[in-house]
């Protein structure tokens, strides 16, 4: 595959205003509970996944530079005989914060196209995605073609909660025109809950629309928010994917705290001091030195 030269910096997807944003320009209705909407959403999207197919044909005779429009059609007529996804997906699951911060539990689908033959990122990590996405009536709601740069904790959980299913491609070859050439990248699609997309927000979709997202993975950045030495992903020290754990009660989140236990001394200089690729625990007492204040 061959593109436009990429620019590394994060380009944010409209529907990823801020809430403040969102509240006052009036799209967002009151909030219902998570128990009984994960539970219409749910049965929403089983109906769909087992009554629908994709093109995975097209997929199977591509050539692996080759980007396919990933595309989805009802299993009826001269399509009787198709495989339907509930076949070919696997279930993600994934737990909601509630206002309270109680967690509900959610299930997504993730259907696993092509695996790509590099790494895979986290759900935490900047990626260079191709992406459509759709509402379960098949309207396309946005669409990248070309790669653009995404920071995984700007977008909704569901497109994030995707990342570590899919491999980017090789290391890109540069051609003579200035322009990257991808082989061999990952494709995925994910099947999520109103939950884990934009819920009662209807400044892009139906407020609790179910969604889809399929993505074309090339390359991704591993992240350090705060630049402390600690990869982001690892300053989600509960594993829920919300990224709010503030060691210090500073009301900075771990992963924008340069100094994650407030003892004065940066993260970046307690983290790893021996390089040996393990957090320091100088006193042995379970708690490593950059989140242990004494």
């Amino acid at each position: 595959m061959k593109i436009l030269k990429p620019f590394f910096g994060i380009v944010c997807l409209l529907v990823f205003a801020t809430a403040c944003e969102e509240q006052q320009r009036g799209f967002r209705e009151p909030p219902r509970d998570y128990e009984p909407q994960r539970a219409v959403d749910n049965d929403s999207l089983l109906s769909f996944l087992q009554t629908r197919f994709y093109n995975y044909e097209a997929y199977a005779t591509a050539a692996s530079n080759e980007q396919v429009i990933f595309t989805i059609d009802t299993i009826q007529g001269d399509n009787a005989n198709k495989t339907p996804l509930s076949d070919q997906v696997e279930e993600l699951n994934f737990r909601v914060k509630d206002n309270d911060g109680a967690y509900v539990d959610h299930t997504a689908y993730v259907l696993k196209i092509r695996e790509g033959v590099g790494t895979a990122p986290t759900a935490a990590d900047s990626v260079f995605v191709a992406y459509k996405g759709m509402l379960l009536n098949l309207s396309r709601f946005d669409e990248r073609t070309n790669p653009v740069w995404f920071e995984s904790l700007s977008v909704v959980k569901g497109f994030s909660a995707l990342m570590p299913y899919i491999k980017s491609a090789a290391a890109p070859t540069i051609n003579s025109d200035g322009t990257y050439a991808f082989d061999g990248f990952g494709s995925a699609a994910i099947f999520m809950p109103s939950a884990l997309g934009y819920y009662n927000d209807s400044r892009s979709v139906p407020a609790y629309s179910p969604l889809i997202f399929a993505v074309d993975l090339f390359t991704y950045n591993t992240t350090d928010h705060d630049g402390d030495s600690v990869p982001t992903h690892l300053e989600d020290l509960d594993g829920d994917n919300y990224f709010d754990d503030d060691t210090d009660s500073d009301g900075l989140p771990n992963f924008r705290d340069d100094d994650d236990d407030n003892d004065g001394i940066l993260t970046r200089t307690e983290y790893d001091a021996n390089n040996d690729g393990i957090a320091d625990d100088t006193d042995n007492d379970g708690t490593p030195d950059y989140l242990d204040k004494d």
